[in-house]
């Protein structure tokens, strides 16, 4: 996500109603906002916001083994007005959990369920869909709806054998047994599933601090005989999470990933060299993620990163961008640790050339694999391997310009991404240079009239969807483009000097989830190629301190 350092285009030279100024003001007061949300020990802990998922999965668990409280009572008030949300998935959670609370029958059919599904496999990645269509059977299930014709088992019924990540791991043994549960099945699928969810010790700790998975977990073992004292502790170790707004959120923290990439913006943007260090310093202490026992089928990536100091599960994302922090700010320092998430990220490079988000075998990502391909860029000893990913992302893309979804809802994320990959590779490299440029075509001809860009080509235009795009446009020649998406940005300014808009990032995917910082990084990153491409960043917008 870095300044890309090849030859760049011709300086940018600002449209006319743009003043320098204002651009440095604004990049002033955006560093001053996210500085100001790091604490001492340099970590950007943000702030995870009630999702309706996880509330509605709670109220029902509450219902189910007849918990009152006045947490519950928060939970409903926080729920109710959602039945009535814009987006059909939360109306229907929403309506079915707080239904269910008041003793109403829930009313859904398979039907329903069925057409909920496919609304969210529309919004996923082809590889991950017979696992995410089981998902949705299963929420839906446990909050009373009956299960389609076509409902089955993970793996046929089979105790499951392939590469998987331990989240995955731990999602597919709780569908297990709540499918099972629904179906009268028990076997050696249901045994290995119903080990899975013990292992992550559910009545004393949110395992991984993923509240998601904690919920599946207990109800999953809720329909166990004997797990009742192991439901009701992990319900109680739920509700000491519960929000200010009464409901509960994906996940309790993602430390090192807002780190990371707002290291990357705060970088860009000329920010605090001390503060950059301190960052990169809580990076380095919290490489490899936490020690606890790993899940995984396969070999998952280690000695990496992972998005929390509380989360194992150690991923390329985080570690792609926590070594573009530390090699950018302090490669000296912390040369065993880039070498170590270096040696990591190779280990888990497919065959196609490719990288997995999680471990070595799973399906290779366009997003995960240009995330790799920049974090790997500063290693000459590794152009083969980069080489190899620049092919799979041109294999990769689709004849509009796009690629598959990642873990954004918006289309210009991995686009902005691949286009960095780009970047970085050789001059002889004709297919990655096809590639850059069929994706600034499609970012060009996707641009709204207003100059921003929605999450989809059509929709309106929001701050991070702009910002990525600003980003793709950053090292193309035509300025006009960026101009106009420089100045609908500049627009939508706070006065404290924050942004706003819709969340983008997914988890697990296609659900959206919100930390209100990772909408303000991706504007600061934004902002901060700006800064490289102007005449004299320095004298534009210095460093912001």
């Amino acid at each position: 996500m870095k300044i890309a350092t090849p030859a760049r285009p011709a300086a940018l030279q600002l449209p006319e109603e743009i003043h320098p100024d204002v651009v440095h003001r604004a990049t002033s007061r955006l560093v001053a906002y996210v500085s100001g949300r790091a604490d001492p020990d340099g970590a950007l802990r943000g702030h995870c916001e009630s999702r309706v998922l996880e509330s509605a999965l709670a109220l029902s668990l509450m219902t189910r083994t007849g918990a009152h409280s006045p947490a519950r009572d928060r939970l409903l008030a926080y729920l109710r007005p959602h039945r009535q949300s814009a987006d059909r998935l939360d109306a229907v959670l929403a309506s079915l959990a707080v239904g269910g609370a008041a003793g109403r029958e829930t009313g859904g059919d398979s039907a329903l369920v069925g057409t909920l599904a496919s609304g969210v496999l529309a919004a996923a990645p082809g590889f991950i869909s017979v696992r995410r269509r089981l998902m949705v059977y299963a929420v839906l299930c446990v909050l009373g709806c009956p299960l389609p014709a076509d409902a089955e088992l993970p793996g046929g019924g089979q105790a499951p054998t392939d590469p998987l990540h331990s989240w995955a791991a731990v999602q597919q043994a709780s569908i297990t047994l709540i499918l099972a549960g629904a179906m009268g099945v028990r076997n050696r699928s249901t045994e290995a599933a119903l080990g899975t969810l013990l292992a992550t010790d559910p009545a004393t700790t949110v395992w991984e601090g993923y509240a998601l998975m904690h919920l599946l977990a207990l109800h999953a073992l809720a329909g166990v005989p004997g797990q009742e004292e192991t439901v009701r502790r992990g319900l109680e170790t739920l509700l000491r999470h519960q929000r200010p707004d009464g409901g509960f959120p994906f996940v309790l923290a993602m430390d090192n990933w807002c780190t990371a990439t707002g290291g990357l913006a705060l970088h860009a943007a000329g920010a605090d060299p001390a503060l950059l260090r301190r960052m990169t310093a809580m990076l380095g202490a919290h490489q490899g993620g936490a020690r606890l026992r790993s899940l995984s089928r396969g070999a998952p990536l280690t000695g990496g990163w992972s998005m929390s100091p509380l989360v194992a599960q150690n991923d390329v994302d985080d570690t792609s961008c926590a070594l573009e922090l530390l090699q950018a700010v302090d490669p000296v320092t912390h040369a065993g640790a880039v070498r170590r998430g270096v040696d990591a990220l190779l280990a888990v490079q497919g065959a196609d050339g490719g990288f997995p988000t999680y471990v070595a075998g799973a399906s290779s990502e366009p997003c995960m694999t240009a995330a790799a391909v920049c974090a790997l860029a500063p290693h000459p000893a590794t152009a083969p391997v980069r080489d190899k990913a620049l092919a799979f992302l041109a294999d990769s893309q689709h004849a509009d310009g796009s690629f598959e979804p990642g873990w954004s809802r918006s289309r210009l994320h991995s686009l902005f991404r691949v286009r960095l990959a780009a970047c970085t590779a050789g001059q002889d490299d004709t297919r990655a240079a096809a590639m850059a440029a069929r994706i600034e075509q499609t970012v060009r001809e996707t641009q709204n009239t207003d100059g921003g860009w929605g999450m989809q080509p059509g929709d309106p235009s929001d701050d991070v969807s702009t910002a990525y795009g600003l980003i793709a446009l950053c090292y193309a020649d035509d300025p006009r483009p960026l101009g106009r998406a420089l100045t609908w940005l500049l627009a939508r300014q706070k006065a404290d000097g924050s942004y706003g808009g819709p969340p983008d990032m997914v988890g697990p995917r296609p659900f959206a989830y919100h930390f209100p910082l990772l909408t303000d990084i991706p504007v600061l990153l934004a902002l901060g190629h700006v800064r490289a491409r102007l005449a004299d960043p320095q004298a534009v917008l210095p460093a912001a301190r």
